[in-house]
């Protein structure tokens, strides 16, 4: 392999990985070469550093990766794919590890995108098919190639959504400040020497609560990492619904204009919602669209084994174009579905003033469960879809469950295993001292020693008076989706609901105040009043779908069983 670099220790470990996993094509050309550096003008005249790596006797096809993390952390998918036959093209997003210009998110994709595009086009060597591939801000990227004239012939994205706005900084309407906050921290760390990088690591998980707590919101990064990147102020003072200035940023708005894709999700990963309301529009419109949905957290290796071998798979002709393929968590293994979601079967369950979960029958007595929230001393999340390596993904229960601004309502140990797959809704009523408040509910599974386990949640800032003419104490009938998931809750367990208003720093504190999310001057106290029963049932509603056995055997109709992709 030429080239004066050798790949750093992680590209390494991934190259590894990727040689190990099973159903991968041979390596055909072993002998790989790798032109580092090679300058590609944008637009503008900057020149954006982009990596070349083929092989001698190489097709005609190329894999493109477009990345602001450094062009070595993508060695090992490059080599892996060059020694295969294939071309790979690995370039330094603008501002970023020796490209020219300033690096910042979202707002020079596009043109970007396209200056690459015709270059590549351009190159005697890429002829052939061009496939786009990579996650989280790699698929950012190609959401972009959709808004110029050229784009690629298809695009493998994982974890990542064409509205990055919606899908993972305001979801609910309220500021999701703990995945910015990290991104912040390590875009502002990633270039900084070793030692400095290593001491920024030790530190930052205590940076991050600190940061999480400033006040105002937007000095959060400063606080954290002593830098304050224009583009974190940007989000925070643009964080109102509907705001104009992220309205160029929502990228591939048309779904027409997106090739044939393959979309990777991860039930514990920020950007689910987001993607599964990408795969609906673009199923919606005719786009060839493929799904893979495991249950991992953001970054996790394995979405990159799975990436790698569906995009060998289109440019070899035999990669599967349409369904979903996912993987049922609880240890329900991973099934192929025609569609998603499958079709299922509406269970009923009311929250009932014991604090149980039970059939719902619609003749139970009202009664009312309260709780108060105070902003000065937040609920925590404890784990959920985020960036945060700390707090990211399912986690024990216990501590949250303990505090008074928290409702758990536990349903009786289940008899026989439950599937469940789609999305969840739960339907309550409440009132609140202060119309500006947040709803926040989690379902968990709670084992045979009593132990609760997150598994999905749903949240919503409530309109304050002034938007939905609610006044304080004013009862309002709410609808609030969770997110989606499959999941088998074994037998012998317990499923668990909570009731709270918030979630921090998953969900960043609601002050209890009109004020925007940059002001967290005043932080106002809440009572929040839950009404259980009579003609204001709490029910949670669950997608059942009712397995024929209880070893992981086709669900009816709907599924087929198929063995695990990772290797």
């Amino acid at each position: 392999m030429s080239g004066p670099r050798r790949m750093p220790r992680a590209a390494r470990n991934e190259y590894r990985r990727l040689r190990a996993a099973s159903d991968m094509p041979p390596a055909t050309h072993p002998d790989v070469h790798r032109d580092i550096g090679v300058p590609v003008a944008a637009d503008d005249g900057v020149e954006l550093l982009t990596d070349h790596w083929w092989a001698d006797g190489a097709g005609d096809q190329t894999l493109l990766i477009r990345t602001p993390y450094g062009r070595d952390g993508a060695a090992g998918v490059a080599r892996f794919i060059a020694e295969r036959g294939h071309h790979v093209v690995v370039q330094s997003c603008r501002g970023t590890f020796g490209s020219g210009g300033r690096f910042t998110p979202l707002h020079d994709e596009v043109a970007d995108g396209q200056a690459t595009m015709r270059w590549l086009r351009a190159q005697p060597w890429s002829t052939g098919r061009v496939h786009s591939w990579g996650g989280s801000y790699f698929g950012v990227t190609q959401w972009a190639y959709c808004d110029g004239e050229l784009r690629p012939d298809a695009m493998g994205i994982a974890v990542s959504a064409r509205r990055f706005d919606d899908a993972i900084l305001y979801p609910g309407g309220g500021f999701s400040i703990d995945t910015p906050l990290t991104w912040a921290y390590a875009l502002g760390i990633q270039e900084r020497p070793l030692l400095a990088r290593l001491w920024a690591l030790l530190r930052a998980r205590r940076a991050f609560a600190r940061g999480a707590l400033t006040a105002p919101p937007s000095d959060a990064v400063r606080v954290a990492l002593g830098e304050d990147p224009p583009f974190f102020r940007d989000w925070v003072e643009h964080s109102d619904a509907g705001d104009p200035w992220w309205e160029p940023m929502h990228f591939a708005s048309d779904p027409q204009t997106v090739p044939p894709v393959t979309l990777m999700a991860g039930w514990q990963d920020l950007f689910l919602v987001g993607q599964l309301h990408d795969h609906a529009a673009l199923t919606d419109a005719g786009v060839p669209v493929r799904l893979v949905v495991g249950d991992w957290i953001h970054g996790a290796p394995e979405t990159t084994v799975l990436g790698v071998r569906e995009a060998l798979r289109q440019f070899e002709g035999t990669g599967t174009t349409t369904g979903a393929r996912v993987e049922i968590s609880g240890g329900g293994g991973w099934r192929e579905l025609a569609s998603w979601p499958p079709d299922s079967s509406p269970q009923r369950l009311d929250l009932t003033g014991d604090g149980g979960l039970s059939a719902a029958d619609g003749t139970r007595a009202p009664t009312t469960m309260s709780y108060r929230y105070d902003p000065s001393d937040p609920t925590p999340d404890a784990g959920g879809r985020t960036l945060n390596p700390f707090g990211a993904g399912r986690r024990r229960q216990r501590r949250r469950e303990a505090r008074d601004d928290v409702l758990v309502f536990t349903g009786e140990r289940l008899a026989e295993p439950l599937t469940v797959i789609g999305e969840p809704s739960i339907e309550l009523t409440l009132s609140s001292s202060n119309p500006r408040a947040d709803l926040f509910v989690r379902l968990c599974e709670v084992d045979a020693k009593g132990a609760s386990l997150a598994i999905t949640d749903g949240y919503v800032r409530l309109a304050s008076e002034s938007d939905s003419g609610t006044a304080a104490g004013e009862p309002r009938r709410i609808r609030l989706p969770l997110a989606p998931l499959a999941h088998r809750f074994a037998a012998g367990h317990r499923l668990r609901v909570q009731i709270s208003s918030g979630a921090h720093p998953l969900h960043l504190r609601n002050p209890g105040t009109d004020d925007p999310v940059g002001d967290h001057s005043r932080l106002v106290p809440s009572t929040q009043t839950l009404a259980l029963g009579g003609d204001s049932p709490a029910v949670l509603s669950l997608p059942l779908v009712v397995e024929e056995d209880t070893d992981r055997s086709p669900v009816r109709g709907t599924m087929t069983e198929c063995p695990s992709p990772a290797a």
